[in-house]
């Protein structure tokens, strides 16, 4: 209740900051050329903001914008879906300016964007949040799996107790369902789903973008409940050197180098260096094992980008990354021998990636493109979790090849192409070896119809031919209707298609006693995606708008891998789906700024899932009924002062029956609901900014982590079930340095 108290009093005392000076401003308009009669039209929606800030606007139905102008930088960019990033730089005497957009002949969607305090919600057709870099600076963010805290649609909770995996759920169904990807490529899948969130470095990232139900098939035909798309910094616009150095009160220590080049007009660079350690065990909870594993990783990316003209541009990069973790019972950790009797895990990781990409118009035409993205990935992992072992070597390859061009007029665009996949598996549990290769070609076709300011409407359709389950068909549709420039509803439909990798999905249970039993061959899992999105906005405070959105999305799966740890305390069984299983979520999320600099955004979940295990239609485990996120953020003049702070409330939920458990060893039927405080402030100053803070100021930790943690060796032994933080409260400090 404190803490509480103490949010609410720092959020008042924000309010009641006056203004005294008033920022001095440019405005403009943002137009585009007519294919039909050379007249300039006027794009409504389009984002207007200044480089790496959070300051930005949209344009009105004249396509005029006005926005202030900002003390760190004069770059201004201007975007809009299916045109050409604009980026200007701004003379100091500026007042007015005019932006002429050309079409793109770019596969990756350009996203518009209006302003919401580190946040932004998509004007396009999808219902889409993106996460800016200044929003990924306003917690310490060390990696992708840390992104979301003042999220609401992506949740993000411990996998378990011992080894410190996070994992994400979206729209009330694990983070597998979800589509995450960087820059269009994979990035977390497969072998990689349980520790791959925490293998993307916070500082590498320019913007995470965020779209609820079944994504566009462009992307493949994986995605139901939503994609995660990560761009990371581009070597063309990014600085010349940037430094991040971070620390906790656990003694975990952090450092980020990202260096950037431009050779030449065409031709830019850049290096991602990152290294982090944890080498001090902690048992707070006096239990026995470490609260967190000791760990290391280091990771390296060089990427290239050739743009000719923008008639032909590429990107070549390669990635490798070395991830080690040490955990367990402090006895095996500090121990000299490995045979010391004590419950270790170890968990070595490696990963090696090559992609590229390649796009450029066609000659001859004006708004035909070719593009294509590739990338050859192989992961390797060994490790041990007490008596258990697991191993996994995953090999894969993927292409995707895009064709643009219009109908007639820049109203209605076309994009088909064809993708080939292939996965290559070998994974080995307690010695026993799961074998499997999957080679998936596909093709596609997507017909995208926009009438300015009113409709907008996406369809699309593809056929996948698995090698080792036939024929996958996966139709998906979008539609926007605009009643006003400030009120609009979308809606969605689409099914999607997975291959269940149950070893790697499932990794926290290893860390228990519990026997896997996998009861038949698996069906790939399928299920259907429907969502209806309401957004708007209204003045509240003066010329500040308020917005708010309403969105409501159901999952029905035609066919489910069903993980089964309710029916037998000693067993995990798999097996296909034989009953319903769906998922409802609404959620309600509103955003206002009352004074300059001064931003409130709060948002509330509700949950309704369920699944059928054993013939009985139960509440899925673990899934919260609610979860509620209120975000406070304020800055002083020219952000020489930022404070953030970041409320969460976490609802009930089912957990599964423990019951024939002895009674010292059983959970209650529902966890309880809690409430989780981070807090943190930043100092800028001409090239770098010190940030300080708090993570889980209220220190809420879950009680009993680990079942029978004295005989980890013995029946009853269980450290995944896990519905609460893991660790307590931590202290950080860290700063930024740059060089433009």
């Amino acid at each position: 209740m404190k803490n509480i108290i103490l949010s609410i009093i720092l959020a008042f005392v924000f309010l009641i900051i006056p203004e005294y000076i008033f920022a001095e401003k440019i405005s403009g308009f943002v137009k585009t050329e007519s294919t039909d009669n050379n007249k300039q039209l006027a794009l409504q929606g389009a984002t207007v903001y200044w480089l790496n800030t959070s300051i930005g606007t949209a344009t009105d139905k004249k396509g005029y914008f006005e926005i202030e102008k900002s003390n760190e930088t004069n770059i201004l960019i201007i975007s809009i879906i299916a045109f050409e990033n604009d980026t200007i730089e701004i003379s100091e005497n500026t007042k007015e300016i005019n932006i002429i957009l050309k079409r793109s002949p770019s596969i990756e969607g350009i996203i518009v964007e209006g302003d919401l305090g580190g946040q932004f919600n998509s004007s396009g057709i999808e219902v889409t949040q993106i996460i800016t870099e200044a929003g990924l600076s306003k917690l310490p963010c060390c990696n992708l799996s840390e992104s979301f805290e003042n999220n609401a649609t992506v949740e993000v909770t411990y996998a378990d107790a011992v080894t410190g995996a996070r994992q994400i759920k979206m729209l009330g169904l694990n983070g597998k369902y979800s589509q995450i990807l960087r820059e269009n490529l994979s990035a977390v899948r497969g072998l990689s789903s349980t520790y791959g969130l925490g293998f993307i470095p916070g500082v590498w990232m320019e913007s995470v973008q965020i779209s609820k139900g079944s994504a566009t098939v462009i992307n493949g035909y994986e995605s139901t409940t939503g994609q995660i798309n990560i761009e990371l910094k581009k070597p063309e616009k990014s600085d010349k050197l940037f430094i991040n150095l971070y620390a906790n009160s656990a003694g975990k220590l952090e450092s980020n180098l990202t260096s950037a080049f431009k050779l030449n007009d065409k031709v830019s660079t850049m290096f991602l260096v990152h290294a982090s350690q944890l080498n001090f065990v902690h048992d707070n909870n006096n239990d026995g094992f470490a609260d967190m594993p000791l760990m290391s990783q280091y990771n390296f990316m060089n990427r290239w980008k050739f743009d000719n003209n923008r008639k032909l541009d590429g990107q070549l990069g390669f990635r490798i990354l070395h991830d080690n973790k040490l955990g367990g019972q402090t006895g095996y950790i500090n121990a000299s021998e490995e045979n010391s009797g004590f419950y270790g895990i170890e968990i070595d990781t490696k990963q090696y990636e090559v992609f590229g990409k390649l796009g450029f118009v066609i000659p001859g035409t004006e708004h035909s493109s070719f593009g294509s993205t590739y990338s050859l990935n192989r992961h390797e992992q060994n490790s041990m979790f007490g008596d258990k072992t697991y191993s996994g070597i995953q090999n894969s390859f993927y292409a995707n090849l895009i064709f643009q061009t219009i109908i007639k007029t820049t109203a209605n665009t076309l994009n088909f192409g064809g993708s080939f996949m292939y996965d290559d598996f070998d994974e080995t549990y307690n010695l026993t070896d799961y074998n499997r290769t999957e080679i998936v070609p596909g093709v596609f076709t997507q017909y995208t119809y926009v009438l300015p300011e009113k409709f907008s409407f996406i369809a699309g359709i593809r056929a996948d031919f698995n090698s080792l389950y036939g024929t996958f068909i996966t139709p998906r549709v979008h539609a926007k209707y605009s009643f006003s420039h400030d009120f609009a509803i979308r809606g969605s439909a689409g099914k999607g298609y997975r291959t269940a990798n149950i070893f790697a999905e499932n990794q926290s249970i290893f860390a228990s006693s519990r026997v896997l039993i996998i009861e038949e061959d698996f069906k790939p899992e399928e299920a259907w995606n429907y969502g209806l999105s309401f957004t708007g906005g209204f003045h509240l405070f003066e010329h500040k708008e308020t917005k708010f959105s309403l969105d409501f999305y159901r999952t029905d799966f035609i066919n489910q891998v069903v993980t089964d740890i309710n029916s037998d305390v000693n067993e995990v069984r798999f097996y296909n789906l034989n009953g319903e299983s769906y998922a409802n979520s609404f959620q309600a999320e509103l955003s206002l700024e009352p004074i300059n600099r001064f931003d409130i955004s709060a948002a509330f979940r509700l949950n309704d899932v369920h699944v059928t295990m054993s013939d009985e239609l139960i509440e899925t485990p673990f899934m919260n009924k609610f979860r509620g996120v209120v975000a406070f953020s304020y800055a002083t003049k020219f952000k020489k002062w930022m404070f953030d702070v970041t409320n969460q409330f976490v609802g009930t939920s089912p957990l599964p029956d423990m019951s024939a458990n002895p009674e010292e060893f059983r959970m209650e039927e529902k966890s309880p609901s809690y409430y989780i405080l981070h807090i943190q402030i930043t100092k800028r100053f001409r090239n770098l900014d010190i940030y300080a803070g708090a993570e889980n100021l209220t220190n809420y930790k879950q009680e009993n982590l680990i079942i029978d943690a004295e005989n980890p060796f013995g029946n009853n032994f269980d450290a995944s079930m896990i519905w609460g933080p893991v660790d307590g409260r931590r202290f950080f400090v860290g700063l930024r340095f740059k060089i433009n």
